[in-house]
């Protein structure tokens, strides 16, 4: 059998840390003790901490008591894990393991009857304690990175002393590297790999076709996804950031969106290098395969400023990367195929030289500036989203600023920074304003929808009347409130919002944590449906 390695979590610590719900018949509504994962956006992380709390212990909105758990983007205790953090041979994920460090080192998701095994996020995954004749590995104690634990082999015991070790919760996932960013916590919902592991349908743990361990994705950027119901729930922006030593000129300015476009876009015109240096070292120079705006002033008009702008750009995955890239940089995407095209490499040679290459713009966590060092620090770029701006200010998490300050922005408009007031829905708002999400899964191919969809609409979204509450009348098995009983008259006709979209609390709590509560107002914007009015908007645009 396999064993834990020593540093990571003992399957009975875990035991002992995790009080695993007792375990019900599935089913959403009504059942008890349903645990509700979340993943994905770095962006909604702490707010989703603090809304999934009051969630938790809501009689009124949560009377099943199930527990919703949020998943972190990063854990610390990954050393092993993330693929290449550390070796000289994918140096352009060195960032990963800096920014890991702030994260907590590990969370478990417990099991249920719609996620049949208990998933340990964090640790080393698990160490084979099988001789190599035994098991034709090549050593006695070797690790297995990656996927969690041994290649997907999941660590299983007989917790209940019943000789079946197949029983719900008797099954660890050890070491998963949680989903991180908008666009990995929808795949994890909808059903697609994340780091080795399927959490939904058909290759997700409990082998249902329906069964579910990731029920909602945080997202700070909209899915048109038929799989995924959206429920934007506040403002955000993002805008980039400068440092102390700026004197380019830019602080007092700004950036237009165009000139962000020439800073991240690689020149594919005719060459201009008076001097035939192949670099561009002189204002005006333009090197095919190598960023348009080399030289801070090639953005100024300053001839005589020669410095090279150090532009960092937000990981991949992500929905504030995503944002970044097309709402202030004005690419397709964030993808390397878009974000990249026709930068020079030694296979597409676009400089005429073959023995150089353009290195891609260094990445960095999102909501996290700390590797931009202290030199590049008057030269650099870099990005932040306005609530985690401001709540790093406010101590409620570690400062990960690094010093950065807002610069103004616009595409066409005025120029502006991001503010409480600047951040709206009118035509003058800043321009990198945005709306926040949760998505819930649906399956499309059959029509139906993953297990608990009701419990995390109750959460996150706006629940649907029974049919038989056209007249506002309670009776028979109808709770048109959701308020536990079937007594109520005068109930309101129309859709019922749940804790983020109807909740007073759950709008101070969003307010906290920097973001823009959403005015009450029709939940969907189209008009179709009957979600009534609420704080949210069913996948909306803006």
């Amino acid at each position: 059998m396999k064993k834990l390695l020593s540093s990571a979590v003992a399957i009975a610590s875990v035991i002992g840390v995790c009080a695993l719900p007792s375990q019900v018949s599935a089913g959403a509504d009504s059942s008890t003790g349903d645990i509700l994962g979340i993943a994905g956006s770095d962006t909604t992380t702490f707010v989703m901490d603090a809304l999934a709390s009051a969630h938790n212990t809501s009689s009124r909105y949560n009377p099943n008591k199930d527990r919703a758990v949020n998943i972190p983007p990063l854990v610390a205790a990954n050393p092993n894990v993330e693929l290449g953090e550390s070796t000289a041979t994918a140096a352009n994920k060195a960032w990963l393991a800096a920014a890991r460090s702030t994260w907590p080192g590990g969370m478990v998701l417990p099991a249920d009857n719609d996620c049949k095994v208990n998933m340990v996020f964090g640790g080393y995954g698990s160490r084979d304690g099988i001789g190599a004749t035994a098991d034709g590995d090549t050593a006695d104690g070797t690790i297995v990175a990656g996927l969690a634990p041994e290649g997907g082999t999941a660590v299983t015991a007989d917790l209940n002393g019943d000789a079946d070790t197949t029983d719900v919760g008797e099954t660890w996932y050890l070491g998963i590297v949680p989903p991180n960013g908008s666009s990995n916590g929808r795949g994890a919902v909808e059903g697609t790999a994340q780091n080795g592991v399927t959490y939904n349908g058909t290759s997700s743990p409990g082998a249902a076709a329906t069964s579910a361990c990731i029920d909602i994705a945080r997202s700070s950027s909209r899915s048109t996804s038929t799989k995924l119901e959206g429920w934007a729930f506040a403002l955000d922006a993002i805008d980039w950031t400068y440092f102390s030593g700026n004197d380019h000129g830019v602080a007092q300015t700004g950036l237009t969106k165009a000139q962000l476009k020439k800073i991240y876009t690689c020149f594919a015109g005719t060459k201009v290098d008076p001097n035939s240096s192949n670099t561009a070292d002189q204002v005006g120079d333009r090197i095919p395969g190598y960023p348009e705006f080399s030289l801070w002033g090639d953005v100024t008009g300053n001839l005589t400023d020669t410095d090279p702008i150090k532009a960092y750009r937000v990981q991949l995955g992500s929905g504030t990367g995503s944002d970044v890239a097309t709402t202030l940089i004005g690419h397709t995407s964030n993808n390397d195929v878009d974000f990249l095209a026709g930068c020079d490499t030694v296979a597409n040679n676009t400089d005429g030289n073959a023995a150089t290459a353009f290195t891609p713009f260094t990445q960095v966590q999102e909501h996290d500036c700390r590797n931009v060092s202290d030199a590049a620090k008057p030269d650099a770029i870099c990005f932040y989203g306005y609530s985690r701006w401001v709540i790093q200010a406010k101590a409620l998490e570690t400062d990960k600023r690094n010093g950065a300050v807002f610069g103004k922005f616009a595409n066409t408009g005025d120029l502006k920074r991001p503010s409480f007031s600047s951040i709206n829905e009118t035509a003058s708002k800043f321009e990198g304003t945005r709306l926040v999400y949760n998505y819930v899964g649906l399956n499309s191919a059959t029509g139906s929808v993953y297990p608990r969809i009701e419990d995390s609409r109750r959460f996150v979204g706006v629940s649907a009347q029974p049919a038989g509450c056209s007249d506002g009348i309670e009776g028979g098995s109808d709770d048109c409130n959701f308020d536990g009983d079937k007594v109520d008259t005068g109930v309101t006709v129309g859709g019922v919002p749940g804790f983020i979209c109807g909740d007073l609390t759950a709008r101070k709590i969003i307010a906290t944590y920097g973001l823009k509560p959403l005015p009450l107002a029709a939940t969907d914007p189209t008009g179709v449906g009957a979600t009534g009015s609420s704080y949210c908007r069913f996948n909306k645009a803006l």
